[in-house]
């Protein structure tokens, strides 16, 4: 080779006997690429006095600008206000979105993924399906260098990841605390599904605040639903079918179930609805036009929530922040008292 030949990618490559894309990841510093190849690359370049061609990495760096989102279900009030709170930042800054529903299914969720990064998204934002508990299909972004961030359901079987969540611990705290100082001993709790790991936290707030204020805790006033109507009866039937130990209140996981619990225990005429008090997440904005609201409600703040969960994606793809300095952002959630 002579002294005037630029030294490529393509030389140095075979040089190092490794392939293009690994020399280029080396030298870009990507997490993948372990250090010990790294250094070779980078003392071997050194040495060879290469320089990056400026106009090939603007093109391989070209940016679609375009944001990914994955979430389970737009017909869910909450998503609606959190898409809002992202569209609105990331119209701002330059940014296309695109949604993807998953409708709560794992295989959905996979094909979205997969569609985005062929769609070439700068960044991704997901909350997970309830049955996701392998991360592969999300990894594979960050393999590539594209950030993901997750938000208002907690992969709390992945630890090392850039997450954005409702304080939802302290909300159910709050509304439980509420509703003992009105005096309530029988506070029953209506969740959502069980075995799903983002769903603890509520539960966690409510034992907590019942244990803080010496309420004894009884399983008869806990009950699960997995969001579809018959599911919601059932456990609606569980919590309010025994005369000797009926709730005088409820803290529901989330509003349409409460409004579902209402529904039925109206249908049966529950001798004591009209003394139920009952509060659920979701701040649903047609509560004000109730002639019987709910004694309150807990507002999520969905769209703080979607616009701290693009916030984190701009300052990932900006590289303000490393990826893998995983940050945990947190948004509190309000009581909202409503007058009958």
């Amino acid at each position: 080779m002579t002294n005037n030949t630029p030294v490529t990618l393509k030389f140095l490559a075979e040089k190092l006997k490794m392939s293009v894309s690994t020399v280029s990841k080396a030298l870009n510093n990507y997490p993948t690429i372990n250090e010990y190849t790294k250094k070779r690359v980078q003392e071997m370049a050194r040495e060879l006095h290469f320089t990056p061609n400026k106009s090939a990495i603007n093109l391989k760096e070209k940016k679609s600008r375009i944001i990914g989102i994955i979430l389970p279900n737009l017909l869910d009030h909450f998503f609606t206000r959190s898409i809002y709170g992202v569209e609105q930042f990331a119209t701002q800054n330059g940014y296309n979105v695109i949604i993807s529903q998953s409708h709560d299914d794992l295989e959905k969720e996979i094909q979205s993924a997969n569609m985005l990064l062929r769609s070439r998204v700068d960044g991704l934002i997901v909350a997970i399906s309830k049955h996701t508990q392998d991360f592969a299909h999300l990894d594979q972004f960050e393999n590539m260098g594209i950030p993901v961030v997750y938000y208002t359901r907690n992969p709390s079987f992945n630890l090392s990841c850039h997450k954005v969540l409702g304080n939802t611990f302290q909300g159910c705290y709050k509304a439980t605390q509420f509703l003992i100082n009105r005096g309530h001993k029988k506070i029953a709790y209506l969740g959502g599904p069980k075995m799903i790991n983002f769903t603890h936290d509520r539960f966690n707030g409510y034992i907590n605040a019942l244990k803080d204020n010496g309420v004894p805790f009884s399983a008869d006033l806990v009950a699960y639903t997995d969001f579809d109507k018959e599911n919601t009866i059932s456990a609606i039937q569980n919590l309010f079918d025994n005369p000797q130990n009926t709730p005088t209140a409820l803290v529901a996981f989330k509003e349409p179930i409460l409004f579902d619990a209402i529904k039925y225990l109206r249908s049966i005429n529950h001798p004591n609805l009209d003394q139920i008090e009952c509060i659920g997440f979701g701040n649903t904005s047609f509560i004000s036009y109730l002639d019987s609201p709910p004694i309150a409600s807990v507002e999520e703040n969905p769209e703080s929530v979607g616009e701290n969960a693009i916030k984190l994606l701009l300052q990932l793809i900006n590289r303000e922040i490393d990826m893998e300095n995983y940050q945990k952002v947190m948004v509190d959630c309000k009581l909202i008292v409503h007058e009958a």
